[in-house]
């Protein structure tokens, strides 16, 4: 199978970014590690030549979720993604695992590097964002976990990242 434009326009923005990536063989998939100011958020992009599209998704590094803290995580989902106006976070309800989202049309069939780009950083931040408060819910249990006020976790200025721009080593 032949490599896309698409394709080798992803590769090519992770080679200038400098940012370490294997690809899955025969598909178009790359997957990726950055190290970001809360945790290690991985990652994989997936290209979908026939649309011109990417999408690229992380998962929480936490694992699988009981059903009561399952019931908070959606909470936390639902109210973050009422903020986003890019990509959304998920929850796999069978698993418990926390996920965010982002895809993008391109209207050229090679895309853009400045948007992958922007895609990749919105991921890695917006999970890395979101890690310490997954953190909170998941050590919490009982009517601690219950007693859980996500909209005022959310508030917590003191669990958001550093907002200065990252080095081309890390998104």
């Amino acid at each position: 199978m032949a490599q896309s434009q698409l394709f080798t326009t992803v590769i090519n923005t992770f080679d200038e970014a400098g940012w370490a990536f294997t690809t899955v063989e025969g598909r178009e998939v790359i997957r990726a590690g950055f190290e970001a100011h809360h945790a290690r958020v991985e990652l994989h992009l997936q290209v979908f030549d026939t649309l011109a599209a990417i999408s690229v998704v992380s998962e929480s590094p936490r694992g699988t979720a009981s059903p009561p803290h399952r019931e908070r995580l959606a909470e936390l989902a639902m109210r973050v993604n009422r903020t986003l106006t890019v990509g959304n976070f998920e929850i796999d309800w069978d698993e418990g695992r926390l996920a965010f989202r982002v895809t993008n049309l391109f209207p050229k069939p090679e895309g853009d590097i400045s948007i992958i780009r922007g895609l990749v950083h919105t991921v890695v931040g917006e999970m890395d964002r979101i890690s310490p408060i997954e953190a909170i819910i998941l050590q919490s249990q009982g009517a601690v976990l219950a007693g859980l006020d996500i909209r005022r976790l959310l508030e917590r200025e003191d669990l958001l990242p550093d907002v200065s721009l990252p080095d081309a080593a890390n998104p």
